[in-house]
């Protein structure tokens, strides 16, 4: 190969991967998308990529922010002034403000003694935080004058600086406990660490450490314990809470331990029983008989535990959070399984009826069957709209409304543009294979069947392949045939968390759903690429 064309070849080879890579873009981002927290979704600059995890041995600690945020030039600041400049300044005069109120004694919350020093370390992240609150407050005109500095330091509260200590200083804080009964009635109370961190180091093992403990009354003997709740706010370290219960002569586990991902307050619950559909997320409480209990009937004790995650759990469990959180909204494993039904009654009738009806009009003889080939290839020319109308109405008085029929019947006909691919296939093998079977005395079937169908798998990858495509993102058949939730494929599914949950903002979540209904495609398209370029490239060719 000469150089000249060793070039042409590689610079053909580099534009076909840099269209590959703009093309997947898309795709990409999706990606990219269902692995972010939502405040990296709507974060000014765009995050191409989402942020991994702190390695937390030691709390607490400073959870510093991985993608600061721009500090945008205002349309009415002067183009003559040093932009730059001036955001030098305003950092030193907005830090002096967080310091002075900061150290103020009306500072709304208990000070541990090593939070001066870590307020210093976190500096920048407390100024950007407080450019990010404040600066929608400054009117448009004051930037224009010389004071606007000024004018924006008098706007930082203490309520702002407050908030952006928060948002950086990470600890558990244990808001209280509160046990009730079946009626969601209180009757008991414990204290908790309310404004306090609780501290913990994690020295290279997994052992479980103890982080709080509360002994509560019970207001009445009659009364009887079905619910815990545990005001909690977490350190977004993604190490597990893990908690024992002693009530009433018996020791309880938590079964299953909840992952500190967030770090603000939230509810957990514990109960007795098993979670079930539709319920307020809770832990369940197992009987433990190797826990000892000594206390009184009237009094219970429980103590909360934290589990170490190892490092590699954490960033898996922060990198697939969202797509866990789509299964515990909806019920996607029951989307993806309906799927995978329709799908391979659907393959497995396209197969069959396009093998055999192109065998026919390849290699049958009879009155007719060009004008029938030519009257089926003219369907072609009816969109899908004019005859679901009459489909509907059939199905209906049949009684398949509500069913998967309606959704895999249909393939057992065959499609005119796969029986039109299966035809040239078979007519792109040679007659004498054919004929030669004919004298060994075979029949049409066997010759279909063991002579002719071993020779066209391309074609069948290729029918397998785009039919698996059209099943698998099908949504206007399901969406007028099924109305009960068991019987909804992903792509509806999709639609109905959509509905429900992303006008809440879940749009990381819905990210994760649309991703995992898109990866079968690609992996199948990736694995069988050869057959369906065969499939397509070879229909038509003779010899």
């Amino acid at each position: 190969m000469s150089a000249n064309r060793r070039s042409v070849t590689l610079l053909h080879h580099g534009l076909l991967a840099f269209l590959s890579l703009v093309f997947s873009l898309p795709f990409l981002w999706m990606l990219s998308t269902s692995m972010k927290a939502d405040d990296e979704i709507i974060h000014d600059p765009m995050v191409w990529f989402p942020e991994i995890p702190n390695r937390v041995r030691q709390s607490p600690y400073l959870d510093v922010e991985a993608h600061p945020p721009r500090w945008r030039r205002p349309s009415t600041f002067p183009e003559s002034r040093d932009w730059d400049g001036f955001v030098r300044q305003l950092r030193e005069e907005t830090w002096t403000r967080a310091k002075t109120l900061f150290t103020d004694p009306s500072w709304p919350q208990a000070r541990g003694p090593e939070e001066p020093a870590f307020f210093t370390k976190a500096r920048k992240d407390i100024e950007d935080f407080l450019w990010m609150a404040v600066h929608n407050r400054v009117p448009e005109g004051d930037w224009a004058g010389p004071e606007a500095a000024r004018l924006f330091v008098e706007r930082i509260t203490q309520e702002d600086v407050a908030k952006a200590w928060l948002r950086v200083y990470r600890g558990i804080e244990i808001g209280g406990f509160y046990f009730r009964n079946a009626s969601a009635r209180d009757i008991g109370r414990g204290e908790g660490s309310m404004g306090r961190k609780v501290p913990y180091t994690i020295r290279g093992s997994e052992q479980p450490l103890e982080i709080a403990r509360a002994d509560i009354g019970i207001v009445s003997p009659s009364e009887k314990l079905e619910q815990i709740m545990v005001r909690i706010k977490g350190d977004a370290s993604y190490h597990r809470l893990s908690a024992t219960l002693l009530y009433r002569g018996s020791g309880y586990r938590t079964e299953a331990p909840t992952l500190l991902s967030l770090g603000e307050y939230q509810d957990v619950f514990w109960t007795f029983n098993p979670q079930r559909k539709y319920e307020v997320e809770h832990l369940t409480l197992t009987p433990d008989p190797n826990l000892r209990n000594d206390l009184p009937d009237h009094m219970a004790r429980m103590i909360l535990y934290l589990l170490p995650t190892p490092y590699w759990r954490v960033v898996w469990e922060r990198l697939t959070e969202n797509c866990q959180e789509v299964f515990r909204w909806v019920p996607y494993a029951t989307y993806t399984w309906v799927t995978v039904k329709i799908t391979f009654w659907n393959i497995l009738g396209q197969l069959l009826a396009c093998s055999l009806v192109g065998f026919a009009f390849a290699r049958l003889s009879f009155p007719g069957r060009d004008l029938l080939f030519v009257l089926m290839l003219a369907t072609m020319m009816l969109p899908p709209q004019v005859t679901m109308v009459p489909q509907f109405v059939l199905f209906s008085k049949l009684g398949m409304y509500n069913t998967l029929f309606p959704l895999t019947i249909m393939s057992f006909t065959g499609a005119p543009f796969f029986i039109f691919l299966m035809r040239q296939f078979y007519m792109g093998i040679p007659q004498d294979l054919t004929d030669a079977a004919k004298i060994d005395g075979c029949g049409y079937f066997t010759i279909y069947w063991r002579i002719l169908l071993p020779l066209v798998k391309p074609a069948l990858a290729a029918i397998a392949i785009f039919q698996f495509q059209n099943t698998w993102n099908e949504f206007l058949q399901p969406l007028i045939y099924i109305t009960d939730e068991d019987k909804t494929p992903m792509s509806v599914g999709l639609f109905i968390f959509r509905q429900t949950q992303a006008q809440g903002g879940q749009w990381a979540e819905l990210m994760a759903a649309a991703s995992m209904m898109t990866f079968p495609i690609i992996f199948l398209f990736f694995f069988t690429q050869r057959y369906f370029i065969q499939g397509v490239t070879l229909t038509g060719l003779k010899g």
